[in-house]
């Protein structure tokens, strides 16, 4: 301690009171950290990034649980339109996103340095000696055993080992990690959303197949029963088509429940989940009404799709590739391990020992004082060892999510690519020229049982096989579609046409 005297009590006492005053001034600045969330207007280093998930026009937006008008039920959708709803709309990619938001304030709460430090102490207050002399608080009193003293300390902790900067660099990670998440489960709900719209785009054209074969079938029911009712058929004839009448009215709405179930899966992918029920647009169907058809066939126009495939050839060996490049949830699983990495160099670097200094000054009767402090931690072996021994566990975990990861993205092309194997094996089973006889067998078949060239049971066995074959060629467009979708998704890019 450095003793400092002075004979004017009075002075002494003005330049305490000044001196407490200008640092509690300061208090606010050294002792708090800065308010991410609301920064003061001239502080742009502690502001947030803006949000990803946030829309510019706020004017547009609604509620969540506001249901949409009649009038904005959505009419008309494409794939194309349907996967840029989904990417802005979609709640699983907001929530994601969140999560993005959230390292970014992790990031910035790393970089603040610790916070400094300030103790201001009154000690050694007689009483009731000091209410009856007030005038000793400030002066030197030889008869006390203690004189009033006044302190004012400051101390700042100081990191070594580069504590601040590796605490960056592990948040930087955990960030971009978060990023790269987004990401993986915007590639899975994209991957959902083509697979829910091609199982639509089926049920349509089903749908539509059953509504032709219901349409042929309605005509040949009214020209037997007026053979019936003229004499020159059996009524048995007239029962045998009644009930098959009820096969293709079953038929007809198995895939009007399909179509209308994916078209809500479609509606809950994109964000609209709230909006009005398309059961509303396609209507009932009524078997007794001859005009639900075409009302029935507008409605089916809401999705603009078609099952129209494009021969495509791939190479296992460059999926696989493509995969270990291009998937996230790799990428992801990458981050974690370099930011468990660096978690470790912070581990090691706790060996290095964290200094608190400080300045104190005091005020004891008539003398006035100034000194300085230093603390060093001690027995910091044990603890940091703990911490290191933690961090490599990290390690090891990162590094197993790691092979998980690119061991799932290879099942995943190996499944998906057999896939697309078998399925471009079937469709070649189909030809225009086999839909075409099936079709014109049909026709003959109908032609010839209306001239009673042929019998009933010959048109309904060619509408059963012209049905079979229209509905299984259908079917193997969609599996190759689909198997295509699955592999898009395996290897988290768009699939190299050749």
């Amino acid at each position: 301690m450095v003793n400092v005297s002075n004979s004017k009590a009075l002075y002494f006492r003005i330049f305490l009171i000044a001196a407490t005053a200008g640092i509690f001034a300061t208090t606010a600045t050294v002792g708090q950290a800065p308010d991410i969330r609301n920064p003061a207007p001239n502080d742009t280093s502690a502001r947030l990034p803006p949000r990803p998930y946030e829309v510019a026009d706020k004017t547009k937006s609604r509620a969540v649980n506001q249901p949409k008008a009649k009038s904005d039920t959505i009419k008309h959708l494409s794939l194309d339109s349907a996967v840029d709803l989904l990417t802005r709309n979609n709640l699983s990619v907001i929530a994601a996103r969140f999560n993005v938001n959230m390292a970014e304030a992790q990031k910035l709460v790393a970089g603040l340095r610790p916070q400094a430090s300030l103790t201001v102490n009154l000690t050694n207050f007689t009483i009731p000696r000091v209410f009856q002399h007030p005038y000793e608080i400030y002066t030197t009193n030889g008869n006390a055993a203690a004189n009033v003293t006044y302190g004012i300390e400051y101390d700042r902790l100081l990191e070594r080992g580069d504590k601040r900067n590796l605490r960056i660099s592990q948040a930087e990670l955990n960030r971009q990690a978060s990023e790269t998440q987004v990401l993986d489960i915007l590639r899975q709900q994209i991957s959902q959303l083509k697979q829910t719209f091609l199982s639509a785009v089926l049920a349509r054209e089903n749908l539509r197949v059953a509504l032709d074969n219901y349409r042929s079938f309605n005509g040949s029911q009214i020209i037997l029963a007026s053979q019936v009712a003229e004499g020159y058929a059996a009524g048995v004839d007239l029962k045998r088509i009644e009930l098959q009448k009820l096969s293709f009215q079953h038929d007809i709405s198995n895939s009007e429940q399909t179509f209308q179930q994916s078209i809500r899966d479609i509606y809950n992918l994109i964000g609209a989940g709230d909006s009005v029920s398309v059961i509303d647009d396609l209507k009932t169907i009524n078997y007794d009404n001859a005009t639900f058809m075409p009302q029935m066939t507008e409605s089916l126009d809401i999705l603009d799709g078609t099952l129209n495939i494009q021969p495509t050839l791939l190479s296992v060996a460059e999926l696989r590739r493509l995969a270990i490049e291009n998937r996230p949830d790799i990428k992801t699983a990458g981050l974690n391990l370099e930011a468990a990495r660096a978690g470790f160099k912070l581990a090691v670097a706790q060996n290095s020992r964290d200094i608190t200094v400080g300045v104190q000054y005091l005020h004891q009767g008539n003398e006035n004082t100034v000194g300085a402090t230093a603390t060093i931690p001690l027995g910091l072996k044990q603890r940091a060892e703990l911490a290191e021994a933690q961090a490599q566990v990290n390690i090891k975990i990162a590094e197993t999510g790691l092979r998980q990861a690119e061991t799932q993205a290879m099942t995943d092309v190996e499944k998906a690519f057999t896939a697309y194997m078998i399925s471009r094996e079937r469709l070649r089973l189909f030809t225009d020229q086999s839909l075409t006889t099936a079709q014109d067998v049909r026709r003959i078949e109908e032609i010839s049982y209306r001239d009673g060239a042929k019998g009933l049971l010959d048109y309904l066995d060619a509408q059963h096989i012209y049905n079979q074959t229209v509905t299984d060629y259908n079917q193997s467009r969609y599996d190759y579609l689909l198997s295509l979708t699955q592999l898009e998704s395996a290897v988290g890019t768009k699939l190299p046409v050749k």
